[in-house]
């Protein structure tokens, strides 16, 4: 039961006054699905269109396999972190014509639908405990929030909240905000973003449960309180794991 409930609430995030943010890093995110029995073909061509045009500057990539959720067994490529300003770069450079048609020979015979490009950018001040190597972890999970309209000052309150007790216990956890700000419902969808090792890195390893730690840094009866606001600001929410392919990335 706790995991269920926690998988509802944990990738809280809200705060959409970040779109203020004079020059934020941006993200472009992929996702490509594979024909049936394709992705071999598809992966060989991945490598190859790294070699020749994602090998350097803002058009390295990283590239996932996702092993859960309802896009498994698509791939995701992620760019970035890059400014506003190099997303024209980037773009002109997928436009240009070797690109365009290196890709349209390697990839697209391979790709049954492709759902995006979508732009996030981080949400730092929601961060807790985040990984600041710069280096990928073999997996990640992403647990996406999508929340009701007008919520979004409530929404932020729970994620503080949330965040207080992670804090106030000296919780090992470790996660990164993200809001999804071009191509989709921007105000409405964000996403926490946590590495893994392997699987077993999903056990809880507190001594004792988030409830009862909420309760001890809010106060007696608050945990139940925030379920209920719970109930209120989130419209539905849903998660995947990705697995990151070091042979068919260039980041």
């Amino acid at each position: 039961m706790l995991k269920r409930i926690m998988g509802i609430f944990v990738p809280f995030l809200i705060f959409t006054n970040l779109l203020a943010q004079p020059n934020p890093d941006i993200y472009r995110v992929m996702y490509l699905k594979p024909k049936s029995g394709n992705t071999s073909q598809l992966l060989s061509g991945i490598k190859e269109h790294n070699k020749k045009h994602h090998n350097k500057g803002v058009m390295k990539v990283r590239t996932y396999r996702v092993v859960s959720g309802e896009k498994s067994g698509w791939l995701v490529r992620t760019y970035g972190p890059m400014k506003w300003s190099q997303v024209d770069e980037f773009v002109a450079n997928s436009e240009s014509k070797s690109h365009a048609d290196h890709g349209a020979k390697h990839l697209r015979p391979h790709i049954e639908e492709r759902v995006g490009p979508m732009y996030w950018t981080p949400i730092e001040d929601l961060h807790y405990n985040p990984d600041t190597s710069g280096k990928p972890s073999k997996m990640r999970r992403v647990q996406f929030t999508h929340i009701k309209p007008g919520m979004s000052d409530e929404y932020y309150d729970l994620r503080q909240k949330y965040n207080e007790v992670h804090k106030k216990t000296n919780s090992d956890a470790s996660f990164s905000m993200g809001h999804l700000i071009h191509g989709g419902e921007r105000y409405a969808i964000y996403a926490t973003f946590s590495g893994l090792d392997s699987w077993s890195d999903m056990a809880p390893t507190a001594s004792s449960s988030f409830s009862s730690r909420y309760n001890k840094v809010h106060g007696s009866g608050s945990w139940d309180k925030f379920l209920k606001q719970v109930s209120k600001t989130i419209k539905k929410s849903h998660d995947e794991m990705r697995v990151y392919l070091k042979d068919h990335s260039t980041r």
